[in-house]
């Protein structure tokens, strides 16, 4: 009876994982001020430019870019972040409607193809507006 109370007990006074989500949220804040939203707020110029209403919303770990057209969205791009032994590794969760259907598909994207090896440090501003790009190219259809 006494190892699970010890296992418990060890659990909820073990302060590694709270140290370890708290430099994944500051690397990871860092990394969306300085890379993500710039690339965001440069799509949005043009976007909008192209009559698209464009909603950028951030918050500590992730930031996303809304798209809407004629009132209807077209797509919802998000950048978070997950915890990798290399560290922490950025990814895109991407929302839109199946061909001005009903139907909401959500995919996850890498921004490299391959295993996770690369970090926060290694992705670019470039890099994210070119995923975006790649994506909204993809999901959204011209009438």
């Amino acid at each position: 009876m006494a190892d699970w109370r010890s296992e418990l007990g060890g659990f909820l006074n073990d302060k590694s994982d709270a140290k370890k989500e708290d430099v994944r949220g500051s690397e990871l804040g860092r990394f969306i001020s300085a890379v993500v939203l710039p690339g965001f707020e440069e799509v949005a110029r043009e976007l909008e430019r192209f009559g698209r209403q464009v909603t950028i919303r951030h918050a500590a770990e992730s930031a996303a870019i809304i798209v809407t057209h004629e009132g209807e969205e077209e797509m919802t791009y998000r950048v978070q972040g997950r915890m990798f032994p290399v560290g922490v590794v950025p990814f895109a969760e991407i929302r839109s409607h199946e061909r001005k259907g009903l139907r909401l598909l959500r995919s996850e994207s890498m921004f490299r193809s391959g295993k996770p090896d690369y970090t926060l440090k290694d992705v670019t501003t470039e890099e994210i507006i070119r995923s975006f790009l790649d994506h909204y190219k993809r999901r959204v259809r011209m009438e």
